[in-house]
């Protein structure tokens, strides 16, 4: 008899399993993805116009794993959340930091991965992420960001004039022709948006990574209406699978290098 239980748990225990995210899948057809396109290599467009990057292919597996067709819904970063509350969209990846803030609005995913911030600036500034080096100066920043609240803070009531952008690339073109003197930027996407081309090449990384402030140093996860909770639990069982498979973990080689971002419970 003991063993008959035995099996039968077995038995239990493997039927729940092999649903996974797909139990859910008969509740979302689509799902519709809010995603600022101009933040490579987490989300971009490619010479055709279709949407590539990290983000992107990470979602692309989810809505496999759920049975579900990913539409992309472009949004400046800062309408993200407006058109979540008003329900163009379905949900937010687009490389969005878990917040006390945005907590208080969004239900979030499990943590995918982390990223350090960095001040970006030419070669032979000399300047350092902070208040007394950056006195003066104009400091470019993503609008609705993380970064941009930290700049704001902790550097504009010292002096600093932070501008801000809806649009990353155009950060960075008033960065090449001088127009502003710095830009604090999650890492990855300064070295891969900007660096890495010929514009950036009288630029780099200035001083350490910024970690004075948890938020900056918080993780990226998926963001969500607090009253979709189905969903939620889809998501994360999606996601969970995807990092004991090792897909997370492959998809993050093909944009990073290594310790360029902190996979989390992810199997290598």
């Amino acid at each position: 008899m003991m063993k008959m239980k035995n099996w039968l748990l077995a038995v239990m225990v493997g039927l729940s399993a092999s649903f996974g995210a797909s139990a859910l899948a008969s509740e979302w057809k689509e799902l519709k993805v809010g995603i600022e396109p101009g933040y490579a290599p987490f989300e971009y467009k490619n010479a055709k116009g279709e949407i590539e990057g990290f983000d992107a292919d990470v979602m692309t597996e989810i809505c496999k794993k759920m049975q579900a067709k990913c539409i992309w819904v472009e949004q400046s970063f800062d309408s993200l959340i407006p058109a979540l509350a008003a329900r163009k969209i379905t949900l937010i990846h687009s490389s969005m930091q878990i917040t006390p803030q945005r907590e208080k609005v969004l239900a979030f995913s499990q943590p995918i991965y982390g990223i350090p911030t960095q001040l970006m600036a030419r070669k032979d500034s000399g300047l350092l992420p902070t208040a007394e080096s950056l006195k003066g100066k104009r400091v470019g920043a993503l609008q609705g960001s993380t970064q941009e609240t930290y700049a704001k803070q902790k550097w504009g009531s010292n002096g600093v004039t932070i501008i801000s952008y809806q649009d990353q690339n155009q950060t960075f073109a008033d960065l090449a022709a001088g127009r502003i003197d710095a830009a604090i930027i999650e890492k990855p996407n300064g070295q891969s948006g900007f660096l890495s081309k010929p514009a950036g090449s009288n630029f780099a990384f200035a001083g350490p990574a910024i970690t004075d402030d948890k938020a900056l140093t918080g993780e990226i996860a998926i963001g969500m209406r607090k009253s979709d909770s189905k969903l939620k639990q889809a998501i994360d069982t999606a996601l969970g699978e995807l990092q004991q498979d090792g897909t997370i973990a492959k998809l993050a080689a093909k944009y990073f290098k290594p310790g360029e971002i902190n996979l989390n419970n992810v199997k290598q």
